[in-house]
C-alpha cells in the first residue's frame, strides 16, 4: 500500500500503550512453534489435548521456498482434528512431503488477562491468515477481515516462538493499528511539534 505510514503513537514499544489506569491496551499472548512432524497414517499425533494453532506446510522439489506455509487452523480437540480434516488430506495427497507445525499459548509468558484461551486463539488465527494470507489455501477467514463476525474486540500482541518457518512466520504481529496517508500539503506534518512553544493556559488568562 504505497503512501501510506504507520500512525506513531509516541511510545517506543508496544507495553507501553496503556490505558487511562495504566494496563496495556494489546494483551500479550506468545506461540510457542513446533519443528514440522510429516503428516501420514499415524501423525500428527498429540499426547497434550489443549487446544493449539496450527500450520501445514508443503515440501516439493520444485519449490524455490522450502516448508512453504499453506494453511493455518485452530482445533480445540487435537487427538480427533485430524481423523477427518479434508484439506489436510487433500494437502497429503499432493506429491511431495507435507508436514504441520503447531503452537499452544504459552500461559506463562502471556497476558493474565486472557480468559479463554479457545477464544483467544480463534482471533489469533484470524490475524494469522490476513498477516500470512499469500499462497494460503484456507477456506475461511480469507475475506473477512479481523475482528468483524463473532470473535472481535480485542487488541493483540503476538509473538511467534520456536520453529521460524524458514523467514515466512513474522516474529511479532501487532493488532490493530492505524495506516494514514498524508495529501499533497505536508508544511505541519513536517514541522517538529515539540519545538513549538506550549500554547497558554487558558485558565491563566
Amino acid at each position: 500500500m504505497d503512501g501510506y505510514n504507520i500512525a506513531d503513537y509516541g511510545y517506543d514499544t508496544v507495553e507501553e500503550v496503556t490505558n487511562s489506569v495504566g494496563k496495556s491496551l494489546f494483551k500479550r499472548v506468545v506461540l510457542e512453534w513446533s519443528k514440522p512432524q510429516a503428516i501420514n497414517a499415524n501423525k500428527p499425533f498429540f499426547e497434550d489435548n489443549r487446544p493449539l494453532l496450527y500450520i501445514i506446510l508443503r515440501n516439493h522439489h520444485s519449490m524455490k521456498q522450502k516448508d512453504r506455509i499453506r494453511y493455518i487452523g485452530l482445533s480445540a480437540n487435537p487427538k480427533n482434528r485430524f481423523q477427518n480434516h479434508p484439506k489436510a488430506t487433500e494437502l497429503a495427497d499432493m506429491r511431495g512431503e507435507t508436514s504441520l507445525s503447531y503452537a499452544f499459548l504459552d500461559q506463562g509468558k502471556s497476558s493474565s488477562r486472557i480468559e479463554s484461551i479457545k477464544s483467544a486463539l480463534e482471533e489469533i488465527e484470524h490475524i494469522m491468515i490476513w498477516s500470512l494470507w499469500f499462497e494460503l489455501l484456507n477456506d475461511k477467514k480469507m475475506y473477512t477481515l479481523p475482528g468483524m463476525g463473532k470473535n472481535s474486540g480485542t487488541a493483540w500482541h503476538i509473538i511467534n516462538s520456536g520453529y521460524r518457518f524458514r523467514g515466512q512466520m513474522p516474529r511479532e504481529i501487532v493488532y490493530p493499528w492505524i495506516l494514514k496517508r498524508h495529501g499533497r500539503d505536508r508544511s505541519f506534518t513536517t514541522r517538529v511539534l515539540s519545538s513549538d512553544p506550549p500554547e497558554p493556559d487558558a485558565a491563566l488568562e
